[in-house]
């Protein structure tokens, strides 16, 4: 989706799970404007996680307005969009290369030191692992993660935390490190899968007292999320029922679109400035079945 609609498409309920659905649609208003349009889907599937984004396809004006809406975005609007943006891909990648036979497993220090010094403990705290598993002829290390720390109560302490292949033993594991507390607890799915855990470790770096936000933690083996688009996925009838339709309307529209997937929220949001909507629906694989 283009840039500009992230902006421009700024009003939403908060996005309901399936046992919310109800609630939900109750509470859309009717006067969304869904328009004539016809409509793109951008599907992007990361392991089991599937996320499809519908978005209306605007003529030259709209396009025009798009444009100017982009321009008066304030900076704390857009740093809180890109800040958005980087945390949904980080979901993305931790559904997309890891499983409940993983870990999460956090990193502190007894006493802390320099960013710069965590950074090189940590590669050297990975190293380790990787030979121990090529030793054990386990598959190439994958992870995840942040480095989040600053001043709190007169001290300096980083935390670091990290999504990582299992396969090792915890104990094990966590004697690695050696520079203090190490805890490395089994991943465990719900029905966002690893959406939580994948946002609290994002959370705990942009809350940190550094005063800069770091870029994550991740080896090079991961895979990335693979997207693709479609104009004739959901045609403006579809749109229309999921944006003002009856409350299981999303559900049965989107498990059809995409057979052996199973709904689990959706959001619907739509603009002052310009008719249409903007609907982002998360999905997930079910096991067993073929897609």
């Amino acid at each position: 989706m283009a840039w500009e609609y992230d902006g421009l498409f700024d009003q939403v309920y908060n996005e309901q799970g399936a046992d919310l659905l109800g609630e939900y649609w109750r509470n859309l208003p009717s006067s969304i404007r869904v328009g004539q349009m016809g409509y793109r889907t951008k599907t992007t599937k990361a392991g089991p996680r599937l996320e499809a984004e519908v978005y209306p396809l605007f003529g030259r004006e709209q396009r025009k307005r798009l444009r100017e809406a982009k321009k008066n975005l304030t900076p704390m609007k857009q740093q809180k969009l890109n800040t958005e943006r980087r945390d949904r891909h980080f979901v993305l990648l931790a559904e997309g290369n890891f499983s409940e036979a993983d870990y999460h497993l956090t990193l502190t220090y007894q006493d802390a030191p320099g960013y710069d010094r965590v950074k090189k403990d940590v590669r050297n705290f990975l190293a380790k692992v990787k030979r121990l598993r090529v030793k054990r002829g386990l598959p190439e290390l994958k992870y995840l993660g942040t480095i989040e720390g600053g001043e709190e109560d007169g001290k300096t302490r980083i935390h670091v935390h990290l999504l990582i292949s299992g396969g090792i033993e915890r104990a094990e594991l966590e004697a690695l490190w050696g520079k203090g507390y190490a805890n490395a607890d089994k991943l465990q799915m719900n029905a966002d899968g690893l959406e939580a855990v994948a946002r609290y470790i994002m959370k705990q770096q942009k809350e940190g007292r550094a005063g800069r936000c770091r870029k994550p933690l991740q080896s090079r083996n991961l895979k990335q999320p693979r997207s693709r688009t479609n104009d004739t996925k959901l045609s403006n009838r579809k749109v229309k029922q999921i944006a003002r339709g009856f409350e299981n309307e999303a559900k049965e529209i989107m498990e059809k679109a995409y057979p052996g997937y199973s709904f689990v929220k959706c959001g619907v949001y739509w603009s002052d400035v310009v008719d249409g909507v903007y609907i982002r629906c998360v999905m997930r694989k079910w096991e067993g079945r073929k897609e």
